[in-house]
């Protein structure tokens, strides 16, 4: 994942953007208190944005991921269940690292739900029906995320 970061942090200094800093041990412990998985753990403890990273979507710093899976939708619907959002389309769609599926080596996928299909009260039926698998894991989805090539148009049933 290192490569990941190093190119995502490559690509920000190209265009001009702010690069983020490696978070503090406090926004960490909240994170993990959150449950945040290793893997997004991980690249926080690299590479934090103040509030978000903007490309052609988007990477939020702890602070608003943790806004998103508590007190919006379709996040707080979400992560009751498994899904941490993490980051976003420019419309309000939610990435979200799957914790309930792993590969061999630990890691999860990444998966895409609408911000206006998910509400509050979406079943686990409804949004196992609307889970729609972006990327293999968070290395691969910051590849994508970093070469513009991240599916941003999630299932509507």
């Amino acid at each position: 994942m290192k490569d990941a970061i190093r190119n995502l942090i490559a690509k920000l200094k190209e265009q001009g953007s702010p690069v983020p800093k490696p978070a503090s041990e406090e926004d960490l412990k909240r994170a993990q208190t959150a449950g945040f998985p290793d893997e997004l753990l991980d690249l926080y403890r690299q590479c934090e944005p103040k509030s978000c990273i903007e490309l052609k979507q988007r990477i939020w710093s702890i602070q608003n991921a943790i806004i998103e899976n508590t007190g919006a939708v379709p996040g707080c619907a979400l992560s009751p269940h498994g899904f941490i959002v993490f980051a976003s389309t420019m419309c309000g769609d939610a990435y979200c690292i799957d914790t309930n599926v792993a590969t061999s080596e630990g890691q999860h996928p990444v998966v895409l739900f609408s911000h206006e299909v998910i509400g509050e009260d979406a079943s686990l039926s409804d949004i196992q029906r609307l889970r729609l698998e972006v990327a293999s894991s968070l290395e691969d989805f910051l590849q994508k995320f970093t070469n513009g090539t991240l599916n941003k148009e999630p299932s509507y049933g």
